[in-house]
């Protein structure tokens, strides 16, 4: 099981939804941006997770709306989301970033195009950490663990930035010595 079934079964720990509210859930706490995760992917996890044992469903009609399907996580369920908990705990801190496939690249290409590659790097990381700047102050209300993975995200920008001034000094020292 993934870091995908862990935010589903936590959603469903808090209170029963339908798998569109789950996804909005994940939207509004923008978790889509650290875990790579769609409506068809919550879709397909609420039905395993059914067939699994892991929550119930339900088919609620509420006024003049069409009928949903709402999960409500079981025992089984609470009890699978908490050893997902201890396993993601207990993993090794593993930092994946998509633009490294990028430098391990760099090589291959002429000088003005690995020139706009680091520029974008670097555009991505200024724009993401602005991002996060602004959501700072403007979610006071957001409990301590969001504000906590909002800050540490930030602090890991901050430091990819550092990051890549160092990389654009070493690579500009090294096309001089060449």
């Amino acid at each position: 099981m993934s870091t995908i079934d862990l935010i589903i079964l936590g959603s469903l720990c808090q209170s029963p939804k339908s798998a569109y509210d789950l996804q909005k859930q994940i939207e509004s706490r923008n978790l889509s941006r650290w875990v790579k995760i769609g409506s068809f992917t919550v879709y397909k996890k609420v039905v395993q997770y059914e067939n699994k044992g892991y929550v119930i469903s339900e088919a609620v009609k509420n006024g003049n709306m069409p009928e949903k399907t709402v999960y409500t996580i079981t025992p089984k369920g609470k009890e699978v989301f908490q050893e997902l908990m201890t396993k993601f705990s207990l993993a090794e801190t593993r930092v994946f970033l998509d633009f490294n496939a990028v430098i391990v690249n760099m090589a291959l290409l002429d000088e003005s195009s690995a020139n706009d590659c680091i520029a974008n790097i670097k555009n991505s990381i200024q724009t993401t950490k602005m991002q996060i700047m602004e959501q700072l102050p403007t979610h006071k209300d957001i409990p301590l663990f969001g504000r906590a993975i909002l800050e540490q995200q930030f602090l890991l920008l901050e430091t990819l930035e550092k990051w890549e001034e160092n990389f654009e000094k070493e690579l500009t020292k090294e096309r001089e010595e060449k």
